[in-house]
């Protein structure tokens, strides 16, 4: 799976509704994450920064959530957690390395 492409994509829909809604509302807004105090930087423009932040973030989050999951399913069958029913492995082995450390 491609995470780096769906991201980028994520990113380029957020921008294309900011565009489109900056057309249909008549203001003019600056691109994403521009600095252009010509244009309105309105509560949606702000929103869509805010957005396009935290799909951004999902380039390292995503990552790191599979490598969590691979270690927790090698800690459950190790026999040294338990995964529930509703919970994941990467919240397990999150929550396994913490108590370990001293830090749950």
């Amino acid at each position: 799976m491609d995470f780096e492409a769906q991201v980028e994509r994520g990113i380029e829909l957020l921008a294309l509704c900011q565009k489109l809604q900056s057309e249909k509302d008549g203001v003019d807004r600056p691109d994403p994450f521009a600095i252009d105090k010509s244009k309105t930087l309105d509560q949606f423009a702000m929103d869509v920064d805010i957005a396009i932040t935290n799909m951004a973030s999902l380039r390292k989050l995503l990552p790191q959530m599979l490598s969590l999951t691979e270690l927790g399913r090698k800690l459950a069958a190790d026999g040294k957690i338990a995964v529930d029913y509703g919970e994941d492995y990467s919240s397990a082995a999150l929550r396994f390395v913490r108590a370990e450390q001293g830090l749950a």
